[in-house]
């Protein structure tokens, strides 16, 4: 079509027959069956977290030694442990160490990771094999046992803890990266940016980095769930943050002791701990149906309204 100067005009293209109009990513993920569900738990928790002791009944770290191991009643919805401090407390209190574990040791791998395999998938050549065998001497350790060994040289702490899981979680970043990057590199938008005289950091961050992020996104939402078992597993052993201040993991290392008389001081734990867990796998795979429909059309409706 044509405007009364003779100049073309771009038509808004419709959808294709049978295909849904487009909508926004949020929209998108709200729509979806899991999406809705495990962003909603997520945002709980991160409220909670934030909200902290401001919402929780009790002093999490202050107890009532004629409370000790009392049974969950209507004074205590989850009971006390062994030193007649409010569980529920606890619980609230530990989400907070949760939350700031699972976002930031996942973002400084994703943002380490990233760089390593953009790098090394557009350069290639030595760079390319130097990165890759620093990856795989990571990738030769269990990846529990290179955290704790990285926690025992550091110190125990939260910080050394959040390093640590960020050091063993960045060579799946850093694949996933470099196999993205390598795919792009050979495409003919690239190159025609190149002849364009465009430079090669802006290559990477306008052009490489947008393309990588998708499946990026995916794989670190995913891998928050195992990143938070990781610190607590930490934790469990002692390597994570010091007493009093309630975790998870903690919480469960010393209510081992009472599980038979007190079994309430673990099953609420452990409930938060997998409900956590649960919330982000099932919201990185509503984000990798949301960002890749033809994933969610492969694999049928189930998980798509």
């Amino acid at each position: 079509m044509t405007n009364p100067d003779g100049a073309a005009v771009a038509l808004p293209q419709e959808p294709a027959a049978g295909e849904p109009p487009r909508s926004g990513f949020l929209a998108d993920l709200l729509r979806h069956k899991g999406g809705a569900f495990a962003l909603g738990v997520v945002v709980l928790f991160v409220l909670l977290a934030i909200a902290g002791r401001a919402v929780a009944p009790y002093d999490p770290n202050t107890g009532d030694l004629a409370s000790m191991l009392a049974a969950p009643s209507a004074q205590h919805w989850f009971g006390t442990d062994e030193l007649g401090r409010d569980t529920l407390s606890r619980v609230i209190d530990g989400s907070r160490i949760a939350i700031v574990v699972a976002f930031l040791s996942v973002a400084l791998a994703m943002l380490a990771g990233v760089a390593i395999g953009v790098v090394a998938g557009y350069f290639g050549g030595w760079i390319d094999s130097v990165l890759n065998r620093s990856q795989d001497v990571l990738f030769a350790f269990p990846t529990l046992l290179l955290a704790i060994i990285i926690v025992a040289v550091l110190g125990p702490g939260l910080f050394n803890a959040v390093l640590a899981i960020a050091i063993v979680y960045t060579p799946r970043f850093a694949r996933l990266a470099r196999a993205s990057a390598l795919t792009v590199k050979t495409s003919e938008y690239l190159d025609a940016a190149r002849l364009a005289g465009v430079g090669t950091g802006a290559i990477l961050l306008r052009h490489m980095l947008p393309n990588v992020l998708p499946s990026v996104i995916v794989l670190a939402a995913l891998s928050m769930s195992t990143a938070q078992l990781a610190y607590a597993s930490l934790s469990f052993l002692g390597l994570g943050v010091s007493p009093p201040q309630a975790d998870w993991g903690s919480m469960l290392s010393k209510a081992r002791d009472f599980i038979t008389v007190a079994p309430w001081l673990v099953i609420w734990p452990v409930t938060a701990l997998v409900l956590l867990m649960l919330a982000f796998n099932v919201l990185g795979d509503a984000i990798r149906d949301v960002l890749d429909p033809r994933h969610a059309t492969a694999t049928g409706p189930a998980n798509a309204v």
